[in-house]
């Protein structure tokens, strides 16, 4: 990808401006929530543990009611104004939204995909990183952001959203993969939800020992630059970076919907991705360290939306 070149001095700047920016932000109200990295993996594994999750199979029903129990047992759930639902489904998804409440109507939309591929070759295939990992952050994010909502109101709503269906069953289609995603952007579309949506940040793929997430490059280029400032100020700059390839994934029906979104993705898993859809993607790839490290990110980015009234979507 080609880039203006500029003095290192100059560059060393603007990072570290960057970072103040940033650090200032999050700070301008209470500083975020951080997860519980350990916590994280449990529930990873808890995940894992239910075996394969395909779309429209008992195993991913099993996996949303397994999801909406782990929520509802998160400690102080109903105390921060939690709630939990299995929203109707149109097409077979079984999607799982975990919400919280903020100052206002406004609210961010955090997701990951809690189905599993259909590997005819591994018919067992249970998917650690994909996408066991995504459900582990999003829930030990709940249970963050429960913790803190205790003490503190949220900046701004914020649901946490498990979408089935984001694996296609042969190719991606209009009608194959996505699903989920799809499914609730209509949804949301129609009791006129989105008007409050201010954007949406995907986690995929990111339990990867050797985490190098990059950033989608049809995500928001606004947003993606709020999360490399964050990841910046938090010290984990050199396991974000913006990737120049657009990935179909479940941020493109935010997109299309005239909504904000960025795709958190580590597309390199294993040597040149061997273990991306393989027998290979088993818990022992996967730690807790890089659960947190996207999680944290993520709910940085949230804080840091919130706190400067979304005005940074605008640029």
């Amino acid at each position: 990808m080609k880039t203006a070149r500029i003095r290192l001095v100059s560059a060393f700047a603007f990072l570290t401006a960057s970072a103040m920016l940033a650090g200032a932000a999050c700070q301008k109200d209470i500083d975020p929530p951080v997860i519980d990295g350990d916590l994280a993996m449990r529930y990873a594994q808890g995940n894992f543990d239910l075996g394969p999750r395909a779309f429209r199979t008992e195993g991913a029903k099993r996996s949303a009611e397994w999801i909406a129990a782990q929520a509802e047992q998160i400690p102080g759930f109903e105390r921060a104004g939690g709630r939990v639902r299995i929203p109707a489904s149109a097409r077979g998804e079984c999607n799982v939204e975990i919400a919280f409440p903020g100052k206002s109507d406004d609210f961010i939309v955090v997701g990951a995909h809690h189905d599993t591929k259909v590997l005819f070759s591994v018919p067992d295939f249970a998917g650690a990183n994909d996408g066991a990992s995504g459900v582990g952050a999003l829930l030990a994010m709940a249970a963050a952001v429960a913790d803190y909502a205790q003490k503190h109101p949220l900046p701004c709503g914020v649901r946490f959203v498990f979408f089935d269906g984001e694996e296609a069953l042969y190719e991606y289609t209009e009608t194959d993969g996505l699903v989920g995603s799809r499914a609730y952007v209509n949804m949301l579309e129609a009791d006129s939800a989105s008007r409050c949506l201010r954007a949406m940040i995907l986690l995929d793929m990111i339990g990867d020992k050797d985490l190098r997430i990059d950033l989608a490059g049809n995500s928001t280029p606004a947003l993606a630059d709020i999360v490399m400032a964050e990841a910046n100020a938090a010290d984990h700059a050199d396991k974000f970076s913006r990737g120049a390839a657009a990935i179909l994934d479940d941020h493109c029906p935010f997109l299309q919907a005239g909504i904000p979104a960025v795709d958190l993705i580590d597309f390199s898993f294993g040597p040149e991705n061997r273990y991306w859809h393989t027998g290979a993607d088993t818990m022992d790839k996967i730690s807790a360290e890089s659960i947190k490290t996207a999680a944290d990110v993520a709910l940085r980015t949230v804080w840091r939306l919130a706190a400067t009234g979304f005005q940074d979507l605008k640029k």
